[in-house]
């Protein structure tokens, strides 16, 4: 089967499997990494050029798209982002240390595991070059499956647990973002050359720029280094030129549309890419292991 034909049949079955409503939870576009397992368990696989360019545009759109009143609401709160971020991953760390050391599970395995159901892809490189040891690589794909669903019916769940009104949660919410529309909107107001009508001069730039950043490494010591990668740097670069809109009289905005969209499909094809991969891993393990298994 060529490769057009199963990324396009991944995103058919993965879509049609997302839409399934049980008590108001869905899986939505977690659906296509389910299918894309299935895909990889039976040794179909997406290039990791497709997985790479997902994850890029992805989180290139996310950064546009929360530019606009993410440095308002990071400066207001920074002490609580932080903290919560050094939290969830010293818990990580945490629940990782004790499963190497009470079920006597292999380091590489177990910090792949941890990168995987924390779904950091820069993790995982990290874990690869600390370790050398491609088992990192089996323990992500086993556990980011279940990082991801779990993520995304946690976050349908805790609504519904707290009895929280959705919809004025959204409106009070908004207000925080209103200084960053209201930017955005101004800037509008004013003459600005425009590159293309659809924002895809800048999008593309900020993705370069990206690109660009996330390979600048950083020195730590023991002589490990430090990178954003191909997730960190472009999400930088959207946030930042999302905030900008405008270099001189040349708009780098992109209007939410096309973020939108290249939003969705860059997460598809990046769960496509990572899916497959781990369902190969994820068989390998098995088979490696003599453990029985139920695929």
């Amino acid at each position: 089967m060529s490769t057009i034909m199963i990324v396009f049949l991944i995103a058919v079955l993965g879509y049609l499997l997302g839409s399934v409503t049980v008590k108001g939870l869905s899986l939505g576009t977690s659906g296509v990494l389910i299918v894309a397992l299935l895909f990889g368990h039976f040794n179909m696989e997406v290039p990791s050029v497709l997985r790479d360019i997902g994850l890029a545009g992805f989180v290139t759109a996310v950064g546009f798209i929360a530019g606009p009143g993410f440095f308002k609401n990071f400066k207001k709160k920074a002490i609580a982002y932080v903290l919560l971020g050094i939290i969830i991953i010293l818990i990580g760390a945490g629940v990782c240390i004790a499963v190497i050391k009470v079920a006597g599970i292999p380091t590489p395995l177990a910090v792949g595991m941890m990168s995987g159901a924390l779904t950091s892809t820069p993790g995982l490189a990290a874990a690869i070059e600390a370790t050398g040891n491609d088992m990192a690589s089996v323990g992500y794909g086993i556990a980011y499956p279940f990082g991801v669903i779990g993520v995304v019916l946690f976050v349908q769940m805790v609504p519904k647990l707290l009895k929280l009104d959705m919809e004025k949660e959204r409106e009070r919410m908004s207000g925080a973002g209103e200084s960053g529309e209201e930017h955005t909107a101004g800037t509008k107001t004013r003459s600005f050359l425009e590159l293309d009508e659809f924002g895809l001069c800048a999008f593309s730039a900020a993705a370069v720029l990206g690109i660009l950043i996330g390979k600048i490494s950083i020195p730590l010591p023991g002589g490990a280094h430090f990178a954003l990668g191909t997730s960190g740097g472009p999400l930088l670069a959207g946030l930042l030129m999302g905030h900008m809109a405008h270099l001189g009289p040349v708009s780098i905005s992109v209007p939410k549309p096309t973020l939108e969209v290249v939003r969705e499909i860059g997460l598809a094809l990046f769960l496509m890419g990572a899916g497959t991969n781990a369902g190969k891993a994820l068989w390998r393990f098995c088979w490696n292991t003599a453990r029985p298994c139920s695929f």
